[in-house]
């Protein structure tokens, strides 16, 4: 390997979890929260006139910013004004070409290095997500949920007067924080940046210790088991190659008296390229117990059944433009459930995600497919009513 190993690492670490959750705006009826359409390596980018006026409303009042589309669709309002109007503070690093946007005890930092998409990191940490974004005559337009998933904000669309509202009604009162993990292992060759969520504010401190207590048992152990592999993989041959441990999360939900949490574990031990490991958690904010798939969808006995074939027909219809394998899915699923386990709460519904290569090439990334509850259950069924307070 040369000495262009590192930058390889750094841009991978950047691709794994370069999932643009762009903002469609064909949403019907009024304010409505805006859904999520997935896209990844393998999406067509379709072609959207970049002219098209946005409104922008921040807690029900119109600002004079105005929002545009990208040439994929997705909804771009200006980051600089976002952030100020609700009540953050902006700083800019021309030389490296980065904005960090600060809020109470969160930070956020956006990378603009790259061509039409920004990178977002949570609270110091090395994982994060991609976002379309584009630079206009100065001003750094960026995919609304870049904005709105890091700061627990709601985006909400009136198509009647092509406006969006972002928002923090409806939001459980508790904030989250990222906390760093130290590692005992001392060398020149491995990094170390495992950020994990740490919830205050709950009222019942139990529930909140609970919460608090799972999410670190995860970390500690991803940072557990990843002391011992490089300790046995030893110092890497080649002396330019740094090995990279990192974690991150988002929060994926936060309404109704749940919490909902996707995780991301990454290593880099030498080879062509790094692994990723996603991990899901949601949580009742009441007692602090987890809640499984299978809770919110118990009035459904088939529910189970009914999300393979809905599966299935999603892996047909976007095989080629997502690189899915219908014959890898049923291979995984045929005689286990255990994928429901891989999912997390969203405004829309409920994610459920793969992991690299379950079905898709590793080019693909993590596949991700989304649901609605109306579609599994039946209508007038809040699955969330036995966790709202």
């Amino acid at each position: 390997m040369d000495k262009h190993q590192n930058m390889k690492n750094t841009t991978y670490l950047k691709k794994l979890s370069a999932i643009v959750l762009a903002t469609s705006l064909t949403a019907a009826g009024t304010a409505a929260t805006l859904p999520l359409v997935q896209s990844s390596a393998y999406a067509a980018s379709t072609s959207s006139s970049a002219k098209s006026v946005i409104n922008v409303q921040v807690e029900g009042k119109a600002i004079s910013a105005k929002g545009m589309l990208s040439k994929s669709g997705s909804m771009l309002l200006p980051l600089k004004d976002i952030a100020k109007t609700v009540g953050a503070t902006v700083t800019y690093n021309s030389k490296e070409h980065t904005a960090t946007i600060t809020k109470g005890k969160n930070k956020v930092s956006y990378d603009l290095n790259q061509k039409d998409m920004v990178f977002v990191r949570l609270n110091g940490s090395a994982v994060g997500d991609s976002y379309d974004a584009s630079v206009v005559k100065g001003t750094t337009y960026v995919a609304i949920k870049a904005v709105t998933e890091p700061f627990g904000y709601r985006a909400l669309w009136n198509n009647a007067t092509r406006t969006v509202n972002v928002t923090a009604a409806g939001m459980n009162d508790v904030e989250v924080t990222g906390n760093k993990l130290e590692s005992s292992t001392q060398n020149k060759y491995t990094n170390f940046n495992i950020v994990y969520p740490v919830v205050s504010g709950l009222e019942n401190e139990a529930a909140q210790t609970k919460i608090n207590k799972a999410l670190k048992a995860h970390s500690d152990q991803f940072l557990t088991t990843m002391q011992k592999q490089v300790k046995e993989a030893g110092a890497p041959a080649n002396k330019d190659i740094t090995y990279e441990i990192d974690g991150g999360y988002k929060v994926t939900y936060n309404r109704n008296g749940v919490i909902s949490f996707l995780l991301t574990d990454y290593q880099y031990l030498g080879g062509a390229h790094g692994d990723d490991i996603l991990t899901s958690m949601t949580f009742s904010l009441k007692d602090g117990k987890a809640i499984q798939l299978s809770d919110l969808l118990k009035s459904n006995s088939n529910y189970s059944q009914d999300i393979k074939k809905l599966i299935q027909t999603h892996i047909k219809k976007n095989a080629d433009t997502e690189g899915l394998s219908l014959e890898q899915f049923n291979d995984l699923s045929k005689n286990s459930s255990k994928y429901l386990e891989n999912y997390y709460l969203t405004d829309s519904g409920f994610t459920i995600f793969f992991q690299k290569y379950d079905i898709a090439p590793g080019a693909a990334g993590n596949p991700k497919i989304d649901f609605t509850f109306s579609q599994l259950l039946k209508s007038g069924t809040n699955p969330l009513s036995a966790y709202q307070s």
